[in-house]
């Protein structure tokens, strides 16, 4: 019997042994994971992603220099002058004018050694310090729709004076840049100025100036072949289950797709969709940067930025956001198409969006259709337009060279008209050839 129990304490003692191994090699056990490769999601995309400073451009550059004007709306040159801002710290942006007169406005954009940058709308400061750099953690809840740039004092201390300037708001911001490279500021920013076209201030009582190009010019008339995105691909961007989609076919000019929740509509004479969640309709506050970001971010993600869009205007009460579609440096209107993106935002999420699904690809015009096109100098088109009464003179807003956008249904072209334009709270009004006299055509 006393081997028993000696053979049972043995017993035990492995067991309990026995158990601390085993416990050991449990918690020591690295298994060999086999690799599981994520399943690559293929996001749609109509288009290439672009920068923010892609979208968020000025439509003009006037220069002052020797007590004359000279603009560009050159995108190269905008391109140089936002190469330079992304190099740059901004250093103490300090408010110094809150009740600005037209005068004196107009008075900032005649002093020499300046360029302004033109902006449609207001831009954020918050947003615009995605192109140049502040020094300070905390920007002022400002904005602004022209960026004055003062060389005044370069030579002497290589200060650069910026000022930020809302002519709606009547609000001016100034800030300082150090420039570490002076003599090339000059060289590849002011010295070229003399080569751009001569521009003349058109001064109106008790309103702000408005800038026209002097000589009359010549412009090219460009032919593109239509090329489209299928409303299909839209639908799988825009619908959280494509697969329910529901597309029926209104008219031989319509369609409509709709999962029971969101639509959209396809005008297919026009190229034009819009589509409308209802469900996100929100009329909650959304601080202007907010809207912006969210709108760009929107339309990027799935690169809807199909061609030269840029930030057109801005509701912040309505949550709308348009972007300005531009061909060879300029703005593109129609009368029977939309040239423009609109996004309405919501609670959180897209609310509306419109927007052309035709695209124009600036390189690839059909040549042998070009047609040089006399435009009437700005002299003739003030002289029109003051004697002519085509709306107040003071009413309106600016004064342009864009492209007057034509549908050849038939041959499946678009065709692009050099033409003068007049804006007046954000609608265009087009002047016509025939209204200034006629033009001179020639083929190139």
């Amino acid at each position: 019997m006393k081997y028993i129990e000696q053979i049972k304490s043995y017993l035990l003692t492995f067991l309990v042994l026995l158990s601390i191994v085993l416990t050991l090699m449990i918690w020591n056990y690295k298994p060999e994971y086999a690799f599981i490769e994520e399943a690559q999601v293929d996001e749609t995309m109509i288009g290439n992603t672009k920068q923010l400073q892609d979208v968020l451009k000025p439509y003009r550059i006037l220069f002052r220099q020797d007590d004359q004007f000279y603009g560009t709306v050159s995108n190269d040159v905008i391109q140089d002058v936002y190469n330079k801002l992304s190099t740059w710290d901004a250093h103490e942006i300090d408010l110094i004018n809150s009740n600005l007169s037209d005068a004196k406005m107009n008075e900032m954009l005649r002093w020499n050694n300046r360029l302004t940058l033109f902006f449609n709308d207001e831009v954020p400061l918050q947003v615009f310090s995605g192109i140049l750099s502040f020094n300070e953690k905390e920007l002022p809840d400002a904005s602004f729709t022209r960026l004055i740039l003062d060389w005044t004092d370069v030579s002497s201390n290589n200060q650069l004076q910026l000022l930020f300037l809302n002519t709606e708001k009547r609000i001016l911001f100034r800030s300082t840049i150090e420039l570490p490279n002076s003599i090339q500021f000059m060289e590849e920013i002011v010295d070229p100025i003399k080569e751009y076209q001569a521009y003349f201030e058109v001064e109106r009582d008790s309103s702000l100036s408005l800038y026209v190009v002097q000589e009359a010019m010549e412009s090219i008339q460009y032919t593109y072949f239509m090329d489209k995105t299928s409303p299909d691909i839209f639908k799988n961007i825009l619908f959280g289950d494509p697969g329910i989609v529901q597309r029926n076919i209104e008219s031989t000019q319509a369609e409509k797709y709709t999962d029971g929740t969101s639509l959209m509509t396809v005008d297919t004479q026009n190229h034009i969709l819009n589509y409308v969640y209802p469900p996100a309709e929100s009329i909650a506050p959304i601080p202007s940067a907010r809207l912006l970001f969210d709108s760009f971010d929107f339309i990027n993600d799935h690169g809807g930025f199909t061609a030269d869009f840029r930030f057109s205007s801005m509701n912040v009460g309505k949550h709308v956001i348009e972007y300005q579609l531009f061909v060879q440096d300029y703005p593109i209107y129609s009368s029977t198409t939309t040239s423009r993106i609109i996004t309405t935002w919501g609670e959180n999420r897209i609310f509306r969006y419109r927007r052309p699904y035709y695209s124009i690809d600036p390189s690839n015009d059909i040549k042998t259709f070009r047609t040089m096109k006399q435009l009437a100098s700005g002299e003739e088109v003030i002289e029109y337009l003051k004697n002519k009464e085509v709306q107040p003179f003071d009413e309106i807003d600016e004064i342009i060279i864009g492209y007057h956008l034509m549908q050849d249904t038939k041959q499946g072209l678009f065709l692009l008209e050099p033409s003068w334009f007049i804006i007046s709270n954000n609608v265009w009004t087009r002047i016509s050839p025939e209204q200034l006299g006629g033009a001179n055509d020639g083929l190139e």
